[in-house]
């Protein structure tokens, strides 16, 4: 062996390769961007409806080739453009093959260069850009999903609370009224005895009588309204508890959709 002859090995040999397909990939690009650029041009001249049949004719490309090759251009034209005028900025340069370029286009041009920097995509395989790609994509599906359900609980939780907040004042002003009406029968049995032991006319007294019965009818109704409510409220939530629980555990909703239904019917026989 010659003195200050390199050894080759298959390790050398194939650094080479994979700097030379590297390079081809770059160079890919750079002439697609470039071809993207005129086809823009192009298209610009070109009357309409003429334009797939000028692609055949005169660059024999299919209208999805030439499309994909203008996305490129306006994906990727500027930047190269720069890198190739000055080449000491680093920035504009997208170190990108081809493949890689293709695969980057399903990323927004905003978050494409934070994407770029923290995969160092540069030094990944096809495959390995791929990958990163659909975990992000998944990610960022699942982020949505999520952000949803959470607008959609959200929703929810506001309609429940406004609906007990509903149901609250409903009740505090039966309450209220509740409460009127036993302090009115009070005063007015106070003034019945007053009349009874102060010798009052039998029609004061008859009156005042009067007056107690429909204020404890009004007492009676007040407290039948609420709680009916308060039923009619609480047998709702039961349904719907008892739907969710029909898909997650069939064998407790049949037993308590059974309870249910019996205790209808002992109410309904003694209403």
């Amino acid at each position: 062996m010659m003195k200050g002859i390199t050894e080759r090995t298959p390790q050398i040999i194939a650094a080479e390769i994979n700097s030379i397909k590297d390079q081809t990939g770059r160079m890919l690009l750079y002439s697609s961007v470039e071809i993207g650029r005129r086809l823009t041009e192009a298209k610009s001249m070109v009357n309409h409806g003429e334009w797939g049949k000028w692609l055949e004719n005169s660059v024999s490309y299919s209208q999805s080739t030439a499309n994909k090759l203008m996305r490129l251009f306006e994906e990727y034209g500027a930047k190269l453009a720069a890198g190739h005028q000055d080449s000491s900025n680093s920035e504009s340069i997208p170190n990108l093959s081809y493949t890689q370029a293709i695969i980057l286009l399903g990323i927004s041009e905003e978050e494409r260069e934070s994407f770029t920097a923290e995969h160092d995509v540069a030094s990944m395989s096809t495959r390995e850009l791929k990958q990163a790609v659909q975990e992000r994509d998944q990610a960022l599906n699942e982020k949505a999903e999520l952000q949803n359900a959470l607008t959609v609980n959200q929703g929810a939780v506001t309609e429940i609370t406004s609906e007990r907040d509903g149901l609250r004042k409903q009740a505090s002003g039966l309450q209220a009224a509740i409460h009127t009406k036993e302090l009115t029968i009070k005063t007015l049995q106070e003034k019945l005895n007053s009349a009874k032991e102060g010798e009052a006319s039998a029609a004061k007294i008859a009156a005042l009588e009067k007056d107690i019965k429909a204020t404890r009818i009004k007492l009676s109704a007040n407290k039948v309204s609420f709680l009916y409510n308060n039923i009619a409220k609480e047998f709702e939530e039961l349904l719907k508890e008892l739907t969710k629980l029909a898909p997650a555990d069939p064998e407790a909703h049949e037993k308590y959709k059974s309870e249910v239904s019996g205790l209808i019917g002992k109410i309904a026989e003694r209403l």
